[in-house]
């Protein structure tokens, strides 16, 4: 079975006397102490002066990915000693053959001068691992963001979602390397205002790709040494405007992963966040309260599917969102041994890992005795090795997301939306029909309540121009209830529990508070989940390690305790998250399924990206197979 993607390979960094190479591209490229200083007075002399940054609420460029890291640190310098900068600056690079954090730490250490050693160090830290996919990474305070697209260049240009304000397709230390793309793959996105600086020799064709995309040419700039002109081109399409221009203020429907992580990525963004939900009234938690440990543990299919690819951006938002989260939030960044198995996911688990050729700091195969030393236990199968695994306690995390000034928790229920046509406003109104607030912006995250609400509030249905009345969400007509059970084990009966986490047919977690959580079971249009001693059984029965009588008497003796809660699933279990077509304002960030930990940071950036005009990241065809509609 092929993959979705062709294997990402990074950039080689071989050294030389003065610098380094990039080698292993079909375009070698060098990089040198002395180019960073003539790109810079380039930037001095030519590109800070073409780039319409000025004034402007947000600014987007995009970069081929030749010696994009230099081209980083020199935009944001530039940026910061503008006199009137844009308010934020978004920078998208497309990167086929990407370095690896090792390899851009040497690098840097080597060709920045000192001056910028703490950017560098600091970009390190970020950095990315060379998977496929959108990285993103967030500087000074979200107003500096850095989309990295690796993957096929041309595939990538034409899934990014951004509208592109300026283009950097050429610069002084050497010709650009378009290769297979042309402009016109480039310009796909570009705003209504545009700049792009390359070649004098492509002028006729940039000129030509920018009037196929109905953009017209005005002022040309030529640099000093006459090699590079930077073309502004417009059309008649009014710039689009965000909702964040207008209001900045959202209403929530839902307390839990989904609700709470939409209005963590909001607040950080600077808006005022009002988050409703009844279980507030017995604490912020309330929904999570005693479940005192899951796990985060990417997939990987030997297809790389779009439960993968959106596994794996959820996994890399988690970690970027949460690095600096306390303990009482993340109690332990441990990894996942994922094992081996004879049915579901995993069954070709191994050959997954070999086929994607993933980095091993992402995910490895290993054998039963390296198994048996991660573990800390006895494992008699092979499997593979999650390092961003990570163990979460669903109650804290909770706490944290929606620790701050900017977001207000309200102990109400909401029973449906109603559009006030007058003011242009939802109003969020209760069972008794009162107003309970009213807003531009809403965000229903209720998980199972999801259904009766947008029942409720008539948004199940949509009228075509023809007056047919048509289904409008069709997708959310199958979500429906999954209950399940954890086991909480004193880690005293499992000889303190695991090193890592461990999944197989079941789950088996690191200890917390001197308890070991062991999961699951899923009960189908369970409404009311309870733990009980078959569940625990059930449990047992799935554990990939070999357990002590000690405990199997302690289950029949009803002397071990647990959590019971339920999941909203849809069929085909992806995430459902995005703006309803039919009801401007209105987004959906529901059906989390077993993967809350997954979406939740990743929904909340997707969402945050689009009302702000960010580059959003992920991929179009995910946003398309996670919209509403």
């Amino acid at each position: 079975m092929s993959s979705t993607y062709p294997v990402l390979y990074p950039a080689s960094l071989v050294t030389q006397a003065n610098g380094f190479i990039l080698s292993g591209t079909e375009h070698p490229v060098s990089a040198t102490a002395e180019s960073f200083f003539e790109l810079d007075a380039w930037y001095s002399t030519f590109v800070s002066s073409c780039l319409q940054w000025k004034g402007k609420a947000r600014y987007t460029i995009a970069l081929n990915g030749t010696r994009f890291a230099m081209h980083l640190l020199l935009l944001r310098k530039y940026w910061q000693r503008s006199p009137s900068p844009c308010q934020r600056l978004h920078l998208v690079v497309f990167e086929e053959q990407p370095l690896s954090r090792e390899d851009f730490v040497k690098m840097g250490a080597r060709l920045f001068p000192g001056c910028l050693q703490e950017q560098v160090n600091q970009l390190a830290s970020h950095w990315p691992c060379v998977l496929p996919g959108m990285h993103r990474i967030d500087l000074d305070g979200g107003r500096l963001t850095i989309t990295l697209a690796y993957g096929e260049k041309r595939r990538m240009l034409k899934n990014i979602h951004a509208s592109i304000d300026a283009y950097i397709l050429a610069d002084s230390c050497g010709p650009a390397v378009l290769a297979q793309e042309s402009y016109g793959d480039w310009l796909r996105y570009a705003s209504p205002q545009v700049c792009v600086i390359s070649r004098v020799q492509d002028e006729s064709l940039l000129r030509q790709a920018l009037k196929t995309e109905g953009l017209v040419t005005g002022e040309a700039s030529v640099s000093e040494e006459g090699k590079y002109l930077a073309l502004q081109a417009r059309s008649g399409r009014p710039m689009p405007v965000y909702r964040a221009d207008q209001d900045r203020t959202a209403l929530v429907i839902g307390g839990g992963l989904a609700g709470s992580g939409v209005a963590h990525a909001l607040a950080l963004r600077g808006w005022q966040v009002k988050v409703f939900d009844p279980a507030f009234a017995h604490g912020k938690s309330a929904g999570q309260q005693g479940h005192i440990a899951a796990a985060l543990t990417p997939l990987v299919s030997i297809d790389d599917n779009f439960r993968s690819r959106l596994s794996r951006a959820g996994t890399l938002r988690a970690h970027a969102r949460w690095r600096d989260f306390p303990a009482s939030a993340i109690p332990a960044r441990c990894g996942t041994l994922e094992l081996s198995r004879h049915k579901g996911h995993a069954k070709d688990l191994t050959e997954a890992v070999k086929a994607m050729q993933f980095p091993g700091q992402w995910v490895r195969n290993v054998d039963p005795v390296e198994a048996s030393a991660l573990a800390g236990m006895h494992i008699d199968r092979e499997g593979a090795y999650f390092s961003a695994g990570m163990l979460v306690n669903p109650e804290g995390l909770i706490r944290t997301l929606l620790d701050s000034e900017a977001i207000e928790c309200l102990p109400a229920r909401v029973a449906f939306l109603l559009r006030n046509e007058q003011t242009r406003q939802w109003e969020l109104l209760g069972a008794d029909g009162n107003v309970l607030a009213r807003g531009h912006t809403v965000i229903v995250a209720c998980g199972l309540q999801t259904l009766p609400l947008m029942q409720e509030s008539g948004l199940m249905l949509q009228t075509r121009r023809s007056g047919e009345v048509v289904p409008a969400i069709p997708r959310l007509h199958s979500l429906h209830p999954m209950g399940g059970e954890v086991m909480h084990v004193p880690a005293g009966l499992v000889n303190g529990g695991p090193r890592c986490i461990i999944g197989g047919e079941g789950y088996f977690l690191p200890p917390v508070n001197n308890f070991c959580v062991m999961g699951s079971t899923y009960m189908h249009n369970q409404l009311v989940p309870c733990t009980s001693k078959k569940g625990q059984k059930s449990i047992l029965s799935k554990m990939p390690v070999a357990l002590s009588a000690d405990l199997e008497k302690a289950v029949q003796n009803n002397e071990i305790s647990g959590w019971a809660g339920m999941r909203a699933v849809m069929q085909g279990r992806l995430p459902v998250i995005g703006q309803l077509e039919h009801a401007e304002g209105v987004w959906i960030a529901a059906a989390y399924a077993s993967h809350g930990l997954t979406w939740s940071s990743l929904a909340g950036d997707v969402i945050g990206a689009r009302l702000e005009g960010e580059p959003v990241p992920l991929e179009r065809d995910l946003l398309k197979a996670i919209s509403p509609r």
